[in-house]
């Protein structure tokens, strides 16, 4: 089931003994104002209450609050149900500079219907840090607000910005904002994930839908892909999304599963894919990313359990048919995109559908002109077609480095042979085009 993103989330469980109660990463903005927030007792005035959207902690804003004075303002969020005698823990991560302080207004006969402040936390960082405190309720309401006290904001540090606010009952930690980066990223040969085992909330845009989850992903370089393993909901490419659950290593998959929260922000996103050689497919930094392998001949049609092999002259990488099947042909060059599964300790490239494979051709047409460059795959020699005049060029090798420039024209040949096997970065005049060198 689908679910549009509010500021405040209300899921049945975080753990056996935690309920979520409000969950937000200020996504959502009606003009100046966060949905969801400034609610009746809040004291701070409407333009000390700002949108920060650099370098933010999680999703695309946060909140930033300004008060420079020694006497606190009250951050709440709108009314909702509290009931007498919980404890209600209040997670949220802050930056820049300043005191905070978490509270509550239930209504009580006491305090004239406050809770007695928690201590001030210092916030005198540029990086974000985690910060939980918690609250009791002395009284049952359905207007139950929960306060974000501060004072002393320091302009010179941006003043003071939160982020990603969770308010649960109980008292256990919940779960850990990140990034599909932090998921994903280790130095460990394993490869496990350093979150293997822990709650997270992470967002991505979905590349591609399996029949038993769907792929995510927040960027065009390494590290950025995660799978999701979630038989409830079912979201469509381009969906940008939001999702809870719990970080494990399937077989050396790492996977987001055991899903207890799910919400769309929204759809209809680019989804980016990542030009990599054959060999570069079977690594682990770009596990579950949306890839794309060009000019590579099929060397075996059927290597098993509706694969296929092919290569680019660096090495085999599998096409696997998860979510699409196709049958390839023996000695045929294709372009393949899919996002980068791993099962049975194997690497494989998965397409979603008939545009995630087509027939390549050994002549590439250079982007943005009429001009064609070839044979591509090359043992050597390289020509271009349909030049007028004499344009400037640049091979550079995986790494950026340059090893081979010059001029040419539809009469010149360039001698590759010297080259190592691998892909190239050609430039010609303000075109680009990958080459792959194959002796």
């Amino acid at each position: 089931m689908k679910r549009i993103l509010t500021p405040f989330l209300l899921i049945a469980a975080l753990h056996l003994d935690a309920q979520t109660i409000i969950a937000t990463s200020f996504e959502s903005w009606t003009g100046t104002a966060p949905d969801g927030w400034l609610g009746s007792k809040t004291t701070f005035a409407a333009d000390s209450v700002q949108q920060a959207d650099q370098n933010i902690q999680f999703g695309s804003y946060a909140v930033r609050l300004v008060n420079t004075t020694n006497s606190h303002k009250r951050f709440t969020n709108q009314g909702v149900p509290v009931t007498d005698g919980t404890t209600y823990s209040i997670s949220f991560y802050a930056r820049g500079g300043g005191e905070i302080r978490t509270g509550m207004y239930d209504g009580r006969s006491t305090g004239s219907g406050y809770a007695t402040y928690n201590s001030y936390e210092t916030v005198n960082s540029t990086s974000w840090a985690q910060y939980t405190q918690q609250v009791t309720c002395a009284h049952d309401t359905t207007g139950g607000e929960f306060i974000l006290s501060v004072r002393n904001t320091v302009p010179g540090m941006g003043q003071l910005e939160v982020d990603s606010v969770r308010i649960f009952i109980g008292t256990v930690t919940p779960p850990t904002t990140a990034t599909i980066h932090d998921i994903q990223y280790t130095t460990d040969p394993s490869g496990d994930s350093p979150l293997d085992g822990q709650a997270v909330v992470t967002t991505g845009t979905v590349t591609a839908v399996a029949p038993q989850g769907y792929f995510l992903q927040d960027g065009a370089g390494p590290w950025n892909g995660l799978y999701v393993y979630d038989l409830t909901n079912t979201p469509a490419i381009g969906d940008n999304v939001s999702v809870t659950g719990t970080i494990s290593e399937y077989f050396n998959l790492t996977e987001l599963g055991q899903v207890t929260d799910f919400s769309i922000a929204s759809s209809g996103n680019a989804v980016v894919t990542t030009n990599v050689t054959t060999a570069d497919a079977n690594a682990e930094q770009y596990e579950s990313q949306l890839l794309t392998v060009s000019q590579a001949t099929c060397t075996d049609p059927n290597s098993g359990n509706g694969q296929w092999i092919v290569n680019d002259g660096s090495g085999d990488v599998f096409v696997d048919d998860l979510i699409y099947a196709f049958t390839p042909t023996l000695n045929t060059m294709y372009n393949v995109t899919g996002p980068l599964n791993y099962s049975f300790s194997e690497w494989k490239v998965e397409p979603r559908d008939a545009n995630d494979i087509e027939v390549a051709s050994g002549i590439a047409s250079l982007p943005g002109s009429i001009i064609q460059v070839g044979p591509n795959p090359t043992n050597g020699p390289l020509r271009i077609m349909g030049a007028s005049g004499t344009l400037p060029y640049v091979i550079c090798d995986a790494m950026g480095r340059r090893v081979l420039s010059g001029t040419m024209n539809s009469a010149s040949m360039l001698d590759l042979s010297g080259l190592k096997n691998g892909v190239y970065q050609f430039t010609l005049g303000n075109a680009v085009q990958r080459i792959v060198v194959r002796h």
